[in-house]
């Protein structure tokens, strides 16, 4: 009975002065609710009637109260909605309030996406100094900087030239603060230095990144040879050479960037060295397609290597490929070199046998080798035949022709193509308006010549 009363009176002590804990549940519950009625709260403060209304420190009193309103301190996510809210409202100038007191007044350890934001916004509406400002001052806010928030610094300063100048003492100071760069940052300075044709700086940060083991992006070896064939003089530059400069940093080269090459030397008249690229095509068992065996043929056709182009043309047909019209554009203008205009035909009806029609420039270079060679009624047939296919003509068609019918004085015929020209808002070369000026002045046409000269004022 004793033993009975004793538990009796432990268990009274035990209700009277036992603490029972909260649920950590509730209470994490409880306050995620509480956020969020003030993260409404502050987004109906800051939205009044379609119009914002945070002027004159006005963002700062609406966090607090807002926040005030429901028992809860203001969150990092509330001071990165009320900064982006000032940026697409262009109210830049009540940033810094909104930064003094993050800085002075929070405790908690400031996300570095707030200063992406701050950074982006400065940089992109032109206030840089403010934009280089926020990032220095980043351990201020109890946060430590790094390649995330040097990256949108760095997107900002290389916009332009004159920013750009910036880059190199922007990142000693950053080196300085603990910031390491990343593959990331490299790439943010290559693809600007690349843009600005600075491709030689850009060639020299990709060696160092490939010297310090640091993984590179296979698209910014691609750029950096698009960059060098866009910004160098193709018909000198050892580009072949400067690929194999960026093999020996790991980079291999694939169609796209085999294309870009030939097209560069084609670019030059360098058709003997677009047939090595294709060789060294093969060795890197990288299949050539189409457009690679079009560009080499325009090559060497322009190179007057017609033997080459014969086996290269059987070459492609042999490998399976399909030759298109800009191919049999490009092998039809090396017969018509050679004066096989016959050849040209014929190749005009193999396209139509495998379903491949000729456009206006396979009738422009017709065209001109017929006229070339003084067959103007061969010219004329295939100037039918276009309208027939229902192919248009275009400047270069009638210019051809018009000074084909000058050469031989049909004036008449020239006037009325140049008139058809006209009327089709085609642009003509001057030169040809004012050739066929001088044969209607000639013929004693003083009307149609002055109806012309009315037209080139």
């Amino acid at each position: 009975m004793a033993r009975s009363s004793s538990w009796h009176r432990m268990s009274n002590f035990m209700r009277k002065y036992r603490k029972i804990p909260h649920s950590s549940f509730k209470t994490k519950w409880n306050e995620s609710l509480k956020h969020k009625y003030a993260m409404e709260e502050l987004k109906t403060g800051l939205v009044a009637t379609g119009s914002i209304s945070i002027e004159n420190g006005g963002a700062m009193r609406t966090i607090i109260n807002s926040f005030r309103l429901h028992n809860c301190e203001p969150t990092p996510q509330a001071y990165r909605f009320v900064i982006k809210t000032l940026a697409k409202t262009s109210q830049l100038e009540n940033i810094a309030s909104v930064l003094n007191h993050l800085e002075s007044s929070e405790k908690f350890d400031t996300p570095e996406s707030i200063f992406r934001d701050v950074i982006f916004a400065y940089g992109f509406s032109g206030r840089i100094e403010e934009a280089i400002d926020v990032f220095f001052k980043i351990p201020n806010f109890r946060c430590v900087p790094s390649a995330y928030t040097l990256n949108a610094l760095l997107s900002v300063l290389v916009r332009n030239r004159q920013s750009l100048t910036m880059v190199p003492e922007i990142l000693m100071k950053a080196s300085k603060m603990g910031v390491r760069l990343e593959e990331s940052t490299f790439g943010i300075l290559i693809n600007a230095l690349c843009r600005i044709g600075e491709v030689d700086c850009a060639t020299e940060l990709v060696k160092h990144m490939s010297e310090e083991s640091l993984i590179i992006d296979p698209r910014l070896y691609s750029l950096l040879l698009s960059s060098v064939c866009k910004h160098k003089d193709s018909s000198r530059f050892d580009v072949i050479g400067y690929m194999e400069e960026l093999r020996k940093t790991r980079f291999s080269p694939d169609l796209r960037d085999y294309t870009v090459v030939m097209r560069f030397l084609v670019e030059g008249g360098r058709g003997k060295e677009v047939v090595s690229v294709l060789n060294q095509m093969k060795c890197d068992r990288i299949e050539p397609d189409i457009v690679c065996y079009t560009i080499i043929l325009q090559g060497v056709v322009a190179d007057e290597d017609y033997a080459k182009a014969e086996k290269l043309f059987d070459e492609l047909l042999l490998l399976g490929l399909t030759p298109d019209v800009y191919t049999y554009n490009v092998y039809i203008s090396g017969l018509c070199k050679q004066k096989d205009i016959d050849g040209g035909m014929k190749m005009v009806d193999c396209m139509r046998k495998v379903g491949s029609e000729a456009n206006v420039v396979t009738y422009n270079i017709l065209i001109k080798a017929l006229v070339e060679v003084e067959d103007m009624s061969g010219a004329k047939s295939l100037w039918e035949e276009m309208e027939r296919n229902g192919v248009e003509r275009n400047s270069h068609t009638y210019d051809v022709m018009i000074k084909a019918f000058l050469k031989v004085d049909e004036v008449v015929s020239a006037h009325g193509l140049l008139e058809e020209a006209f009327n089709r808002n085609l642009v003509v070369k001057r030169i040809r308006i004012e050739e066929v000026i001088c044969s209607l002045c000639d013929k004693d046409l003083m009307d149609e010549a002055m109806e012309l000269i009315a037209h080139l004022v």
